[in-house]
Order: C-alpha cells, then sequence, then structure tokens
C-alpha cells in the first residue's frame, strides 16, 4: 500500500469517544482524556484543512452519534472546545457505521476515519462485523480506512481487542484497521499508519 498518499480532496472524520470515562486524568501533564483529545482533535483539523478543503467532520459517540461536518481550521476551537464527555455507553459500532454512511453520501474516492476512544465498546462483535461488512462493500482497501487512536491508559483487554481487529480479523476482504496511541502520533503519522498499516 506503499503508492498511496495525501491528496487534495480526501475525506477525514474523526471519531471523539464522549463516553463519562474520557474524563480520568492520566494524559500528558495530568490532563483529563477527553481535555487532551480536544487539543489534538483541534490540531488535527487544522492540518488535515490543507487537504480536506470542506473541513473534517467530527463524530462524537457515547450513547448517541452525534455529527458536526465541515469543521474547518478556523471553526475547530469553538465547536470542538464545547465537547464534554458524561455518556453512559460506547457506541463505537455505531460511529462507524455512521462515518462510512457519511463517506458513501458524499462520494469520496478515499477517507480515512480516526476514532479516539478509552474504552471498549459496549458491542465488540458489532464492531467487528460493521468492519467486516465495510471490507467487503468498498471497491480497493485505500477507499475506507480507520485507525484506532487510543487516549490514556487503556486495559489490556481493549488493547488485545483493538489488536485482533488490525491483525486478526477473521471474514475482512482488506485489512482497513490500524492501531496507535495518540499521544505518539501526529496527524501525519496517524495518517500514513491508516493507509500503510
Amino acid at each position: 500500500m506503499s503508492n498511496l498518499e495525501l491528496n487534495k480532496g480526501d475525506n477525514f472524520i474523526f471519531g471523539v469517544d464522549v463516553s463519562g470515562s474520557m474524563c480520568a486524568t492520566d494524559c500528558p501533564g495530568g490532563m483529563s482524556r477527553i481535555e487532551y483529545l480536544k487539543e489534538k482533535v483541534i490540531l488535527f483539523a487544522t492540518e488535515a484543512a490543507k487537504w480536506d478543503e470542506d473541513g473534517i467532520d467530527v463524530i462524537t459517540f457515547g450513547q448517541a452519534i452525534t455529527t458536526y461536518p465541515g469543521i474547518t481550521a478556523d471553526k475547530a476551537q469553538d465547536v470542538i472546545s464545547k465537547l464534554t464527555a458524561k455518556e453512559g455507553l460506547t457506541d463505537t459500532a455505531g460511529l462507524i457505521k455512521a462515518a462510512y454512511a457519511k463517506h458513501k453520501q458524499d462520494g469520496k474516492e478515499q477517507t480515512v476515519l480516526f476514532v479516539a476512544t478509552d474504552g471498549s465498546p459496549s458491542d465488540r462483535e458489532a464492531v467487528k462485523k460493521a468492519i467486516i461488512e465495510i471490507t467487503n462493500d468498498v471497491k480497493d482497501e485505500r477507499e475506507f480506512n480507520i485507525s484506532f487512536l487510543t487516549v490514556g491508559q487503556i486495559d489490556s483487554g481493549l488493547q488485545a481487542f483493538l489488536t485482533g481487529l488490525d491483525d486478526d480479523l477473521t471474514g475482512a476482504k482488506y485489512d482497513i484497521v490500524d492501531v496507535k496511541a495518540l499521544e505518539e502520533v501526529d496527524f501525519m503519522t496517524a495518517f500514513m499508519g491508516a493507509l500503510n498499516d
């Protein structure tokens, strides 16, 4: 997949976990997970705007799925700074389905979904199923990629689950998943990891 690269018109969607556990304070500088994540999303939105000129889509996921479309560099601070984390569930499968539906609806050639999360999905099997269905629907492996970015100190069970999505997802036509720790990546490394995994 080394021939993949950033192009004008690429589409970026950023999933933000707003479950209650995102209030834990184990990020650099003693920041809460949600505050640290918001800083990163604002930086990502600014960087992504160089390619995704109509702005990134931010989708929050917890109990509900909420989409904030067209977040350009100048809107990022205002919209993202208002996000709060207090929901009881982590509907990761709902996020993935919503992002893929948006990709199809907008007719994009290449979309990268960044999923920033600190916790286990409420329904792990639904996450696997959603990813498998996407891999069997896309025209090729570059059309839709998912980069899980873990926030804070995550438990070994979640790490093992995400690694399994990346390396051992039975039934998936392509490997479209990459997993990294949010504090270890910037926009470019997260993007390249998603495409060149």
